[in-house]
């Protein structure tokens, strides 16, 4: 089963977990729902058939893809959409990618997690955080900004300056950063 149709089982749309997911959340489990590959397989001795995901743990979505399918979602409501879905149960990271490294995805599974959502069975499970900090144009434009305006210095010495007041003409005091500044 294959094309423009999406499977999802009415006890998935009836259940608690599902009820509980904000509207952004909805349209990435749809998303993720979409990108299955599924297989029905018939039964033996006239018992009921299962439906199988072939590509369940080979799932990619990335960042880039999901903005581009919804540009109403923006990077940040995204996170916490994948968030809420893997805490809910219906998806599971079979394996982080490395952000900055190209090629290195995020691989995901469809769960059913979701039948136990809210009993003492249920584990909940959460995203592993990016802790690499000191990555990026945010943070090399942080640094970058703290030079503006000061020819030959550098973030040490900025950070090394202690600052000395005098007072100006009128007598108000004013902070100086030093001296040689004033030169300059």
């Amino acid at each position: 089963m294959s094309g423009e149709i999406i499977v999802i089982d009415k006890t998935l749309i009836r259940s608690k977990a599902f009820r509980s997911l904000n509207g952004n959340s909805i349209v990435v489990l749809f998303d993720f729902l979409m990108k299955r590959r599924i297989k029905k397989i018939k039964g033996r001795n006239g018992q009921r058939g299962e439906t199988v995901i072939l590509n369940n743990g080979q799932i990619e979505y990335s960042y880039t893809e999901a903005l581009n399918k919804a540009p109403s979602i923006s990077r940040v409501k995204f996170v916490k959409a994948l968030d809420q879905l893997i805490k809910h149960g219906f998806i599971d990271i079979v394996k982080q990618g490395n952000g900055g490294v190209k090629g290195d995805k995020s691989l995901y599974s469809i769960s059913d997690r979701w039948k136990i959502f809210g009993t003492p069975e249920f584990i909940e499970v959460e995203r592993r955080k990016d802790k690499r900090g000191g990555r990026g144009y945010a943070v090399y434009w942080a640094k970058r900004n703290l030079n503006i305006g000061i020819e030959n210095d550098t973030h040490i010495s900025i950070e090394n300056d202690t600052p000395l007041s005098e007072k100006d003409d009128n007598g108000v005091s004013k902070t100086i950063l030093n001296k040689n500044r004033q030169n300059r």
